[in-house]
């Protein structure tokens, strides 16, 4: 007996290298892959997000909190595109809180549903 799933969400982390939250996007991932929550994670550096944002599907954006100021450079092509974003909080970027980014990145994409 087969289900019918949802279609796969992508949320994509970024920071100023992409170095953290490639380390952040393993434990949202592996959250994820525990709630049975069907979402591919990724990260890159915040300066190639727009190109992956124009060329790629992307449900929501999360900001390394070293970043925020990628939010003015990227804010209207952000509402242009309409993808949801949110800075990331520094104690869950700090500690790497694979369940708070997942449950905020949930947030984001039910929002915009």
């Amino acid at each position: 007996m087969t289900t019918v799933s949802e279609p796969q969400k992508t949320i994509l982390l970024i920071c100023t290298a992409g170095i953290t939250t490639g380390l952040l996007v393993k434990n949202v991932q592996q959250a994820a892959d525990e709630q049975n929550v069907n979402v591919h994670v990724y990260s890159a550096p915040a300066i190639i997000a727009e190109q992956i944002i124009q060329n790629q599907e992307v449900d929501a954006l999360l900001i390394g909190p070293q970043s925020k100021y990628e939010v003015n450079r990227l804010k209207d092509f952000l509402d242009y595109k309409a993808v949801p974003y949110k800075l990331i909080s520094n104690e869950d970027y700090e500690t790497l809180d694979g369940e708070a980014v997942l449950k905020e990145s949930l947030a984001l994409i039910n929002r915009q549903i």
